[in-house]
């Protein structure tokens, strides 16, 4: 298995943090949820390693990367995927997106559907309801106003003692991207995904698997998984059924068994 390699590379005039591990192929890259950072992923990056070259990287705005100046698109964050690959000469990925990495999966996938060999979506969603969308525009301005702490406030409550490695400008751009899914949903354009797609999501998701029988209906190659007695961090809570789920469905087409990966 290839040794852990980390880096900043500079992705369209800003740096991003990225760490490499395995080996060959597939390649699997990995995308966070809002204000996570890499280490999220650290439950099933090793297990992934084990059958294929892991990517993973920290978002703009978020843990260790810049943040250029805003306002975001979801086409400009899908950009920084490519940008990626391209700077680790990646033809192909399989994009791993959780809750706001899965949004960056899917508008990836429908702008650069050449690069994105399938996805595994954990816990996201196409649209927003009014009520989040208001909810996201809170957390943005919170951290116009007083940095990572107003949105750390915002999103976990007034007397959190969690804090949020980033930039709270950049997070707040981000933020805004998320709440474009009330006046402009993905779901009319699912359709448009041609690629295989894995969901997963938690039964106890407080997003509601709801949110991924949506997706479930408008993509055309779909598998959905419902992983029991589980929240919205499934790959952190339940990291072996998150590879399971994985392993099942790459070899669903196969006529061979699957080759069993350690959790």
């Amino acid at each position: 298995m290839g040794a852990r390699v980390s880096s900043q590379l500079e992705i369209g005039g800003h740096r991003l943090r990225v760490v490499v591990e395995g080996e060959g192929f597939p390649v699997w890259l990995c995308l966070h949820g809002l204000v996570d950072r890499i280490e999220i992923w650290d439950h099933v990056a090793p297990a992934l390693a084990l059958r294929g070259r892991v990517i993973r990287f920290d978002q703009r705005g978020h843990g260790e990367s810049e943040a250029p100046p805003g306002p975001y698109s979801r086409e400009e964050l899908a950009r920084d995927v490519v940008g990626v690959l391209d700077a680790l000469g990646v033809e192909k990925a399989v994009l791993l997106g959780h809750s706001m990495g899965g949004v960056v999966a899917m508008a990836a996938a429908l702008a650069f559907p050449e690069r994105v060999d399938s996805l595994v979506l954990i816990g996201t969603a196409s649209q927003s309801s009014e009520k989040v969308a208001l909810w996201y525009e809170r957390i943005a301005k919170a951290g116009e106003a007083n940095g990572t702490t107003g949105i750390a406030k915002a999103i976990y409550g007034k007397d959190t003692a969690k804090t949020i490695d980033g930039d709270a400008k950049g997070i707040a751009s981000v933020t805004r991207v998320l709440k474009s899914l009330y006046e402009d949903p993905l779901s009319p354009k699912l359709s448009a995904i041609s690629c295989p797609v894995l969901l997963v999501v938690g039964e106890k998701d407080p997003m509601g698997p709801r949110a991924s029988a949506i997706l479930a209906e408008g993509l055309a190659q779909a598998r959905l998984v419902e992983i029991p007695d589980c929240g919205h961090w499934v790959h952190v809570e339940k990291p072996e059924a998150v590879i399971g789920a994985i392993e099942s469905w790459r070899f669903a087409t196969s006529n061979s068994e699957p080759a069993e990966i350690p959790a």
